[in-house]
């Protein structure tokens, strides 16, 4: 079944729909994602581990839990569902910052949420190798995040400045 994104353009004004494929392979096709940073009552950031069947930045750590919009959904409503697919939880979310991403394969305006829960969680091994906490200062110096990844907690780190 095709997949089905929300085309917008630089202000976030939708302009259209098209698929993933197409949105994946045409970085001048902009389309809307959410992410999730789920930290614990120690104030730890939970990541997870990209599978290796990921099409994008496999086996590299990422945010808590992401996605895209798909199309007919708000912003909201993807990121609880990313939640509730990728780490098994229920949980209140609020807004925390939007992010124009854009690289060589794609472009996406994303809208960045921040949740607490500290676990347990239940993976989607089909997405997720492994996950867990890390100290916000751990993740200055890891070498092994996603491209994503670093570009929100780069928005992140601003914020708390």
């Amino acid at each position: 079944m095709t997949e089905y994104f929300y085309l917008v353009d630089e202000d976030d004004k939708v302009i259209g729909k098209a698929s993933r494929q197409e949105c994946h392979s045409n970085p001048k096709l902009i389309h809307r994602s959410t992410a999730v940073f789920v930290f614990n009552s120690k104030g730890e950031l939970f990541l997870q581990k990209r599978s290796a069947k990921k099409d994008l930045d496999p086996g590299l750590w990422d945010v808590s839990a992401s996605g895209h919009v798909a199309y007919g959904e708000t912003y909201e409503q993807a990121a609880v569902r990313e939640v509730k697919e990728e780490l098994g939880i229920k949980t209140d979310l609020k807004d925390l910052l939007f992010l124009k991403y854009r690289v060589k394969q794609e472009s996406e305006n994303s809208k960045i949420f921040i949740a607490n829960h500290n676990g347990p969680f239940k993976l989607n091994r089909e997405e997720i190798s492994e996950g867990g906490f890390f100290k916000l200062q751990e993740l200055k110096n890891m070498p092994s995040l996603s491209p994503y990844c670093l570009a929100v907690l780069g928005e992140y780190f601003k914020l708390k400045k």
